[in-house]
């Protein structure tokens, strides 16, 4: 057997540590203020870069959220936000929030606001205050492109059994998120009937949301997913303050919060991280919803070709 030269088998794992993290962290959407730009050697890029280092750290320090009211004096002053997802560690946390940077760089260049939202962490910065606010801002629908195993658009008993479903797990998930974790956490899974699939669920806001705002918060978007996803195996909203995401496989990490029905005998798999192109997106025009106004925006979408 022919000898492979350490510095070749190095660069292997290299390149497959690269590969993982790559698919770990691809950007599910971001958003980019283009009203306004900055200089790279102004004093709005100084600030920026002075968050980028608070947020991350305090992030990880404070069980993955951190808001930083204010940097810098106007014009040049910048308040940010970040949120870890609640069943991850605190090196994921890390890892997504120093990759945000990154990718808010390169994608947005030069952008005074910008949002960007990954399966592990979110980041919001801008130069106006917001963060005093409970808008649930750049909240943005991701829906997949295909319906559950056992669609009939002709059967509406199957199609309202589903949505039943979808419902009621996504109302005690955000029961669950809203009321019972400091965190504003929650998971849950569903399984009544064999005849459709087991549905997991998740829903998370910001941890300084009061019980009462958070359950408002996911309650709109309860009610919103509902008419978008219609019939669909899954989907999600993404938003600054709080977030809702359903699926038919398993996508978060440990034992449910929830169960709901004849959950034993059920295997739970490993959580897969979505890649690109995991979600298409519906019209543009019909499913953005509370972005800023009076704001011109960019909306990018990573799908694979």
């Amino acid at each position: 057997m022919q000898n492979i030269p350490p510095c070749f088998f190095a660069l292997f794992l290299t390149n497959l540590i690269c590969l993982h993290l790559s698919s770990a962290y691809n950007v599910l959407y971001q958003v980019c203020n283009s009203d306004n730009n900055y200089a790279g050697n102004s004093a709005f890029s100084t600030n920026l870069e002075q968050l980028s280092s608070s947020l991350s750290t305090e992030a990880v320090a404070k069980q993955g959220f951190y808001e930083n009211n204010t940097i810098g004096t106007a014009p040049d002053q910048i308040s940010g936000l970040v949120l870890c997802r609640g069943d991850v560690d605190s090196s994921i946390c890390r890892d997504c929030l120093d990759q945000s940077f990154t990718d808010l760089s390169n994608q947005c260049p030069s952008s005074n606001e910008a949002t960007i939202y990954y399966d592990f962490c979110l980041l919001s910065y801008s130069n106006q205050q917001f963060l005093n606010s409970t808008d649930n801002i750049a909240k943005i629908p991701n829906v997949p492109s295909t319906r559950f195993s056992g669609w009939d658009p002709s059967d509406d008993t199957v199609r309202n059994t589903f949505s039943t479903l979808v419902n009621t797990l996504l109302s005690n998930v955000s029961d669950q998120a809203a009321y019972k974790s400091r965190k504003h956490f929650g998971t849950g899974v569903i399984n009544i009937t064999a005849s459709l699939p087991v549905i997991y669920g998740l829903s998370q806001c910001v941890p300084d949301f009061s019980n009462i705002t958070c359950r408002a918060c996911l309650e709109d978007l309860i009610y919103q997913m509902l008419k978008i996803f219609d019939g669909q195996q899954g989907g999600r909203f993404l938003g600054v303050r709080c977030n809702l995401r359903y699926d038919i496989y398993a996508f978060f990490y440990g034992n449910p919060d929830i169960q709901i029905g004849s959950i034993s005998g059920t295997v739970l798999p490993t959580p897969r991280a979505s890649g690109k192109g995991e979600y298409s997106t519906p019209d543009m025009a019909s499913s953005i919803f509370h972005l800023k106004k009076k704001k011109s925006w960019n909306i990018f979408k990573f799908i694979s070709s």
